[in-house]
């Protein structure tokens, strides 16, 4: 489905640091985010590029959307017992784009993605259990197992290099050491991120089809982190973990947060295999009403937003041809490679900094203190080898990602 096609203007610039009404944490000059971000103040002069949402403005149909529901005028509990509107728009949405039939019979609401995380690690493991995560992945998903007091297992993705045939910054899969991992008595579930942030695969039927095979064999639930899956780049092909392997015990998170940047409604849905797991999860997570904006945006998203998606999907893939080029022409010997998905750039400086004669510590000084571009720390996705690594979200008007590569390669300059 699609609304009436309208020509959005990605470029145009949206104050979200001063508007009294962004409420934006990304742009946000708090001292607690400054000390988070391991910067002495965030100016107005900083660039926010560390967050992952998009600094574009939303959807025609979802604003309207939201405004039809405001002059309702009542905001009173909500529910989505009787409203098929919700689950036809994800119904249409993922068959339409992905060729995948949900079932959402089998289908749960979480107030956000990290949120679902966390209940499904206290849902369907106990403390001291294993949890394998793939490094460098998003920091939340050693919080969700460690806060609960579970242990990580980690399963070190592979850096390929440019003497491999895959090329420099392609990461895969050490099936080995998964395999290994899974085969412990404590390992009780695998998060799998999908594309895989920040690194931006996509992993392939073969991969998945083999991860499933692990994770059966070895009875470990599957848990798998898709909120991107809508972001992949043009030649690529997403597929899910419970389409590819619906035989496996899958637990699926997906949501319109990253897709049409709505990650402020903290609307996620979760699909399980069976119906057991799903009122596990759901007895764990407790009671909850879904917010009436956050429904009403959904289904304008997955019903009217194609079109809007569609040439958002455009912009950022110019906006990673920019970036990679200005880094090619100005600091060649910084490693980057366009992902597969995401619209996440994952940035290696090591060399640079090798040249420079300084370490980690003093490149996050010269990017977020003296170039007042606020990325976000490596060493934040993986402890062990982060040091040298920032990623960036490239998401945002051309003009604003080109000045901070300006003065990225400005501070680093020999």
């Amino acid at each position: 489905m699609s609304s009436q096609h309208v020509a959005y203007d990605f470029d145009r610039l949206i104050d979200r640091r001063h508007d009294t009404r962004s409420y934006s944490q990304k742009w946000s000059c708090a001292e607690s985010l400054a000390k988070r971000l391991g910067v002495k103040e965030i100016t107005d002069n900083h660039i926010a590029l560390f967050t992952a949402d998009m600094d574009l403005r939303c959807a025609q149909p979802i604003l309207d959307a939201l405004h039809a529901t405001v002059d309702h005028g009542i905001f009173g509990y909500s529910t989505l017992d009787g409203c098929s509107a919700y689950t036809d728009a994800i119904r249409g949405w993922f068959a339409r784009h992905d060729r995948w039939n949900v079932d959402c019979d089998l289908m749960s609401l979480s107030a956000g993605t990290v949120k679902a995380l966390d209940v499904c690690v206290q849902a369907f493991t106990k403390p001291g259990d294993g949890i394998i995560i793939q490094r460098p992945v998003y920091p939340p998903f050693m919080h969700v197992v460690e806060d609960n007091d579970r242990v990580i297992l980690n399963n070190q993705l592979i850096r390929h290099t440019a003497k491999d045939p895959e090329g420099d910054l392609y990461y895969s899969i050490d099936f080995d050491n998964l395999e290994e991992l899974a085969a412990r008595p404590e390992a009780k579930m695998f998060i799998l991120c999908n594309p895989h942030n920040p690194v931006g695969r996509v992993w392939s039927v073969e991969e998945l089809e083999r991860m499933a095979q692990i994770c059966m064999k070895h009875d470990v639930l599957i848990v798998a982190d898709e909120i991107h899956g809508d972001l992949v780049c043009e030649g690529i092909t997403m597929h899910h973990m419970a389409q590819v392997a619906p035989e496996a015990r899958v637990i699926t998170c997906t949501a319109v947060n990253k897709t049409f940047n709505l990650a402020g409604l903290a609307a996620t849905n979760v699909f399980f295999s069976n119906a057991q797991d799903k009122a596990c999860f759901e007895e764990i997570r407790g009671f909850i009403e879904p917010n009436p904006f956050a429904i009403s945006a959904v289904i304008a998203a997955y019903d009217e937003g194609d079109d809007w998606y569609e040439q958002v999907k455009a912009y950022i893939e110019a906006n990673f041809d920019t970036v990679i080029a200005y880094f090619a022409d100005h600091l060649p010997d910084v490693g980057v490679r366009r992902p597969e998905g995401t619209y996440i750039l994952w940035f290696d400086f090591e060399a640079r900094c090798r040249k420079l004669g300084i370490d980690g510590a003093e490149l996050h000084r010269r990017i977020y203190d003296d170039a007042q571009v606020l990325l976000q720390d490596g060493s934040n996705f993986d402890s062990d080898g982060g040091e040298f690594f920032q990623r960036m979200c490239v998401p945002t008007p051309r003009t604003m990602l080109l000045d901070a590569c300006e003065r990225i390669a400005r501070v680093l300059a020999e």
